[in-house]
């Protein structure tokens, strides 16, 4: 197979980095490294440059493109992280410039995790969807046929930040993520916040379909989502568990090279 096929797709977390070697059809080969991020992120980038060598796949490790998912908020030139919450040594860096390759692009991972998903996943052939990941924070993204892009059809915003799900503010100023922390261990009080921040995006998008994802990602209680709706039979999305599990992120990001 021709090496600019192959692309490698990187799920940078807060406990662990996921990097999976992509040929546009499948995962050929995958690696979990442990922080610190920057040392093993260059040598899982190393590990897979010398794998494509060995295997007479390519020569040049500057031409292999790179994807990379991060948890935050990205420019829209793909290559700098503005600000990154739980990895807050990543704010302001070219990523392109820090690692001195010629091709990678970097994202959003929820964003990430929609494209995967919309691509490959449960959310494929779904026209408006809103793609969800609850793991240590919580991410969100939102698709439409109908928005207009060269690329794809998620929705950026001005800048590239839409999507940012978990800083919606629920009750007494605290935002999704901040009830969702502090109501881990109170299963029945992170229901109903579960079900008022579903509903906010339900009324607000109007989407077909939530995908869920990360280790989070629990039906939720759509009795309780309905009281907060306008329509309730007429509005109720499906909800969905993400298909590709922990491969989406990295996968989605992969797929920024298609």
């Amino acid at each position: 197979m021709k090496n600019n096929n192959f692309v490698l797709g990187i799920d940078v977390g807060g406990s662990k980095i996921k990097i999976i070697l992509w040929d546009r059809k499948e995962i050929r080969k995958s690696l979990i490294l442990q922080p610190p991020v920057f040392a093993n992120l260059q040598k899982g980038i190393d590990f897979f440059c010398q794998y494509l060598s060995q295997n007479n796949i390519s020569k040049s490790s500057q031409n292999l493109k790179i994807g990379i998912a991060i948890p935050g908020l990205v420019r829209h030139e793909k290559t700098t992280i503005v600000k990154c919450a739980n990895l807050p040594f990543l704010n302001g860096l070219n990523l392109a410039k820090r690692l001195k390759h010629n091709y990678l692009k970097i994202d959003n991972d929820a964003k990430c995790f929609l494209r995967a998903e919309m691509q490959r996943g449960s959310a494929k052939g779904y026209k408006n969807i809103i793609g969800v990941v609850l793991g240590t924070g919580i991410g969100g993204a939102f698709s439409a046929l109908n928005i207009k892009s060269k690329i794809e059809n998620i929705f950026s915003g001005r800048d590239g930040w839409a999507g940012e799900f978990g800083h919606m503010i629920i009750e007494k100023g605290k935002s999704w993520e901040k009830l969702y922390q502090e109501t881990k261990q109170k299963p029945k009080q992170q229901q109903k916040i579960n079900a008022m921040a579903f509903a906010n995006l339900i009324n607000i998008f109007n989407p077909e379909v939530i995908i869920l994802g990360g280790r989070g990602a629990r039906m939720p209680n759509k009795k309780m989502i309905s009281r907060y709706l306008l329509e309730p039979q007429k509005q109720m999305p499906k909800f969905l568990q993400a298909k590709l599990k922990d491969n989406a992120v990295a996968m989605g990001a992969a797929m920024l090279w298609d």
